[in-house]
């Protein structure tokens, strides 16, 4: 029993689709500062759906998968479950997600679809052509905060969601590119289509660098021009900003290689999951 919940944890990516959740929920409080029980559908809409995603990707990329180190151990390629089961099970969890999505309105319920669509056919069809493959993968991340802000009854066309909308746009891309640092010739072997075939490690650390700088510089503009952000809360991400630019470019540059790339990708995650919790905690407060 422990095995078979082991293999279904590992396959839904749990992590990631309580990160995809908790950007959901930043997008509902930047909407709305109570809570009610659209919240609780969103949360495991928001997740059962991502989990069902992420296991329809494994099902779909199962052949590649199984050829890269990085990810030959995926409970697909290592036999742990059969091609079919997951794919039963992404069903399962597809479904699911949506019809929870589907209680919030229309409207979350086909973002939520379009997720799906975006991830599993555009990106992982796109992967294998051209390295501008990360553009609708970075849009995928977009959707969960418009999913949680409509979710809480705003529209798209509001600053605040529009801005944090771009943000994590931005946020997204240099995920892909220090993921291609480390494991670029794995993914070449793969067949798939990498920014590593342009410009050299060197050349990737500066365009990821240069992008970060960028992101934080529009975080930063985001929180001055933010009316609903009260002063302390600016003060503490923008030191936080500060401090995170100055860990990232000693991460990226100073340590060794591998260890360097590792921590570098943990620190920005790291990053956006204290900003979002931070933004979550500023909303809670203010209904207070």
């Amino acid at each position: 029993m422990f095995r078979n919940l082991s293999v279904f944890v590992d396959l839904i990516k749990y992590r990631l689709s309580l990160a995809v959740v908790l950007s959901s929920v930043t997008g509902y409080y930047l909407c709305r500062y109570t809570t009610d029980q659209h919240l609780f559908f969103l949360v495991v809409g928001v997740f059962l759906l991502s989990s069902g995603s992420a296991v329809l990707n494994q099902y779909t990329e199962r052949i590649p998968d199984s050829i890269m180190e990085r990810t030959k151990t995926r409970p697909i390629p290592s036999k742990k479950i059969s091609k079919n089961s997951a794919l039963w099970i992404s069903i399962i969890l597809l479904a699911s997600g949506s019809s929870f999505l589907n209680y919030n309105g229309t409207a979350p319920f086909l973002l939520g679809i379009l997720t799906v669509l975006l991830y599993n056919l555009l990106y992982t069809y796109l992967k294998k052509i051209t390295i501008l493959s990360i553009i609708p993968g970075a849009l995928v991340g977009v959707l969960p905060p418009i999913i949680g802000y409509y979710s809480a009854g705003g529209t798209v066309f509001h600053q605040n969601i529009f801005a944090f909308s771009i943000f994590m746009f931005l946020w997204q891309i240099p995920h892909f590119w220090l993921i291609i640092i480390k494991h670029g010739k794995e993914y070449k072997a793969a067949g798939f289509a990498t920014v590593s075939t342009y410009l050299n490690e060197t050349q990737i650390k500066f365009l990821v660098f240069f992008w970060v700088l960028s992101s934080n510089g529009f975080l930063f503009t985001y929180c001055i021009l933010n009316d609903d952000l009260n002063n302390p809360l600016i003060l503490v991400i923008s030191l936080l900003n500060f401090l995170f630019i100055f860990l990232f470019y000693r991460l990226l540059f100073g340590k060794k290689e591998s260890s360097g790339i590792n921590c570098a990708f943990i620190l920005i995650n790291s990053f956006g999951v204290f900003l979002m919790f931070l933004l979550i905690a500023a909303a809670i407060l203010k209904s207070l």
